[in-house]
């Protein structure tokens, strides 16, 4: 599934990821962030690291305003990846669009 998030910069984000028939445990899931496919992971959250357990099909995936203070206003792209032993699936995949804010240089 492709995605797009656009949030603005220095603001918090999450959402919840529902996984149908999932009867086994995740032996991982993580999310990364990057300029391109090519550059350095700018981002990573992970199952104890930004990623909660919900339930046993649902995750929230959590970005605080440090994670996307930390990058300037662009378009980066994303994939979300679990293992269930030792296969990997991406069910989520695409961009997260970085905006300015009118508050980003105002004091609060």
């Amino acid at each position: 599934m492709l995605k797009v998030f656009q949030v603005k910069k220095g603001d918090q984000f999450s959402f919840l990821i529902k996984f149908k028939n999932l009867n086994q445990n995740l032996t991982t899931l993580k999310m990364g962030i990057k300029e391109d496919y090519d550059s350095a992971m700018l981002i990573e959250k992970s199952l104890g690291d930004g990623i909660t357990k919900i339930s046993t099909t649902t995750y929230q995936v959590n970005y605080s305003p440090d994670d996307t203070n930390g990058l300037e206003p662009s378009m980066y792209i994303f994939d979300l990846r679990y293992t269930i032993g030792a296969t990997p699936k991406t069910p989520l995949s695409g961009y997260l669009i970085i905006n300015n804010s009118v508050f980003n240089n105002e004091e609060e």
